[in-house]
């Protein structure tokens, strides 16, 4: 899936595999899950893949999308997780438009990147639009269901 950033960015977000499709019985080496992001940003253009989500946050982030496009508040304004590589930013809300903002860090920033730089992306969604982004992580999330519970 894509999220299309504002100024003709974005962030392509696909889970090629867990990281450990042999393992199926250990609660989190067999839960973590392989993320590919294509980034084209104010910011630079880069790619990477990286083990730094579990099936957990993965069904946390098509939630908190959800919630949001159905104007329900969420318990956050940002999503975080074990691996601080990613996170979704909710920077402004109101009934039609929601801001977000998908910052990189680590693993998740350029191979060149500069310590003292951010990296992110804005984006600007309507409902309908965040719809449409559920329903892609809806696919992903019943392609990667949780193992070893």
């Amino acid at each position: 899936m894509i999220f299309k950033g504002i100024n003709n960015q974005s962030v392509e977000f696909r889970i090629t595999n867990y990281q450990f499709p042999e393992i199926t019985n250990c609660e989190y080496d067999s839960n973590w899950l392989l993320v590919y992001l294509k980034v084209k940003s104010d910011c630079g253009n880069w790619q990477t893949v990286d083990p730094s989500l579990l099936v957990g946050d993965l069904k946390d982030i098509k939630d908190w999308f959800e919630k949001l496009s159905n104007n329900i508040e969420t318990d956050s304004d940002s999503l975080v997780f074990m691996e601080p590589n990613l996170e979704f930013v909710l920077t402004k809300m109101n009934l039609e438009e929601k801001h977000i903002r998908i910052i990189f860090d680590l693993e998740y920033r350029p191979q060149s990147a500069d310590d003292d730089k951010d990296y992110f992306v804005d984006c600007v969604f309507n409902n309908s639009e965040l719809k449409l982004i559920v329903k892609e992580l809806e696919k992903q999330v019943e392609q990667y269901p949780r193992r070893a519970i």
